[in-house]
């Protein structure tokens, strides 16, 4: 958020031109409770595990965890 306030490209990116204004923080977290709430949010899930099953990359044989983001 803070880049869309002042880099060009940013603004192109998204979309904006550049004399739009730029969206509130709180839109994001708006939007990503009702994507959550909606079954899109389980359809991208499946479709991502889907496309991981076609290439290959999933496994029964071992189960693996990034436990970086556990909280102790």
């Amino acid at each position: 958020m803070e880049q869309l306030d002042y880099n060009m490209l940013f603004h192109w990116f998204v979309g904006l031109l550049m004399d739009d204004r730029i969206w509130d923080h709180s839109t994001f977290t708006k939007n990503r409770d009702r994507f959550l709430e909606s079954d899109l949010a389980g359809a991208f899930f499946s479709g991502v595990v889907a496309r991981a099953e076609e290439a290959g990359l999933l496994s029964d044989e071992h189960f693996t965890v990034d436990g970086t983001l556990i909280d102790a």
